[in-house]
């Protein structure tokens, strides 16, 4: 199976999301399941708003994350295949309902929090730099989950 073209472009849209991957099953494009993703994601969302425990060194901020940043935000996309921290690889298996229902509730909370917190690699961010990352993730990670229905 390929990888699908996604083009969420709001909370709502990855609400809608997933609950039309939740509600009918899906096919991978990738390594990751439903409750994976999820809960990568939700990391994500989470740390934003209630803050991140750990901090990646400032040269790594200032030289990579902000180039990153800039480029993500000029709507490059998220490059497949990025090595990550293995704490931010969920397990498979997980409880898709749970993890789905756990997204769902930290993007509503997202919708209404003004204040979000720094992120650990791209240093400070704008409510509005905070959204468009969190879409720009979500179209990257769901992209790899194809509804059973389409």
């Amino acid at each position: 199976m390929t990888r699908r073209q996604l083009h969420l472009s709001s909370l709502d849209d990855i609400i809608a999301e997933l609950d039309r991957l939740a509600g009918g099953g899906y096919e991978k494009a990738g390594q990751w399941d439903l409750a994976q993703v999820c809960d990568h994601l939700a990391y994500f969302v989470r740390g934003s708003l209630e803050g991140f425990a750990d901090k990646v060194p400032w040269f790594v901020r200032v030289f990579v994350g902000r180039r990153l940043l800039h480029k993500l935000l000029q709507g490059e996309p998220i490059p497949e295949g990025i090595a990550i921290p293995d704490k931010l690889v969920p397990p498979p298996g997980g409880d898709a309902a749970a993890a789905v229902q756990g997204l769902k509730d930290l993007l509503e909370r997202l919708k209404v929090q003004p204040q979000l917190h720094p992120s650990p690699f791209f240093g400070t961010l704008t409510r509005d730099q905070w959204l468009k990352l969190h879409i720009l993730h979500a179209n990257h990670h769901l992209s790899f989950l194809t509804p059973a229905n389409v």
